[in-house]
């Protein structure tokens, strides 16, 4: 597995565009190699084509093929260059072995774009059908999942206040200490879920098609939840970032009543944005960044008008990522707040 994951450097260098929109399985992630290593010889220079180097990263994901016959991605790779190349039957062979192998991810090669020489053919459908059952079998018990946190001691007697968080594409829920510290300060409860379509190992996003999944799995995870851990049903608050947040904006339109607020960061996504809102005097919250694409800042923007007419609505444009300025608890804590109606002010950390 160590030499698989070190593969991946070959296509990062092959294709800076591949790189920026390929997500790994975890455990699969680019990582450098050692300056001793022999599989340095193989990396491509500076000086080669884009051709040479998708040829030495195919002869390196041979290799590694061999050396980890039970490795699912290796073989995947292979199979979807060998179909943009117009290689039907080998793109097919690997993909068979991929699948004889455990192949179980099953969005990527439903959409992977790589594959549309072969999707009108019965060895693709047949693999296609077959990672299907395997998804169904193993991620059903991932998706959707939530972790949760509670401050100590006794709740208000109306219940907590709650905080829904929806994850950006490609991540899980994991509730980090300062998030607890963060939330137990603010004396709410705090419920992370999982995305409902799940890509690899702890790699989850919401569903590109359609918002009605992610409403679901919020309400499957309060009704459980609520009386467990002694929620405030009338006190449920979203806060989501990147895909998550356009998910949210989308529920917040248009079931304003399973919801009391929103703090929304970097909304994006597929799913069309709601064109109507029903949210009447909620406290929403949105912020983007200088590093989004046109249509992402455009969508932030787009949000804060449809919300503005009958909300009150606060729209915070930032430079930077909050890593640099010590983490989003810093920067969003007075703004959570705000959400919450514990205070006046709305202004972000800095």
């Amino acid at each position: 597995m160590r030499f698989f994951i070190l593969a991946i450097i070959v296509v990062f260098t092959a294709s800076s565009q591949l790189a920026a929109e390929r997500r790994y399985p975890a455990g699969e992630e680019p990582v450098e190699l050692p300056p001793h290593s022999s599989l340095n010889a193989l990396l491509p220079r500076l000086g080669y084509s884009q051709e040479d180097r998708k040829t030495e990263a195919m002869s390196l994901y041979l290799r590694l093929m061999r050396e980890d016959d039970r490795n699912v991605w290796a073989p995947y790779q292979l199979a979807a260059s060998s179909a943009e190349k117009g290689q039907t039957e080998l793109a097919e062979r690997y993909l068979q072995l991929s699948a004889k192998r455990g192949l179980w991810y099953y969005y990527n090669l439903l959409e992977d774009s790589a594959f549309e020489s072969i999707q009108q053919g019965e060895t693709y459908r047949s693999i296609l059908a077959e990672t299907k059952t395997r998804y169904l079998q193993y991620a059903s018990q991932f998706e959707g999942q939530a972790s949760y946190a509670v401050p100590n001691g006794e709740p208000p007697s109306e219940g907590w206040p709650t905080i829904v968080y929806l994850h950006a594409y490609g991540q899980a829920a994991a509730i980090h200490p300062q998030d607890r510290l963060l939330f137990a300060e603010a004396g709410v409860a705090y419920i992370e879920l999982n995305g409902t379509q799940m890509l690899a190992e702890n790699n989850f996003r919401w569903s590109n098609y359609s918002d009605e999944s992610t409403q679901s799995a919020i309400q499957r995870a309060l009704q459980k939840l609520t009386p467990l851990l002694k929620l405030n049903p009338n006190q449920v608050y979203l806060t989501a970032r990147g895909q998550g947040a356009l998910h949210g904006a989308n529920l917040m339109a248009k079931y304003p009543q399973f919801y009391a607020g929103a703090l929304l960061i970097a909304p994006n996504g597929e799913i069309t944005p709601a064109k109507h809102s029903l949210a009447e005097n909620k406290r929403i919250m949105i912020a983007y960044y200088d590093r989004q694409n046109f249509d992402d800042r455009a969508l932030a923007l787009y949000f804060a008008d449809l919300f503005n007419e009958s909300n009150q609505v606060e729209l915070e444009h930032f430079a930077q990522g909050e890593d640099a300025i010590g983490g989003w608890q810093v920067r969003f804590n007075q703004p959570l707040r705000w959400v919450m109606g514990k205070t006046a002010d709305a202004s972000p950390g800095l």
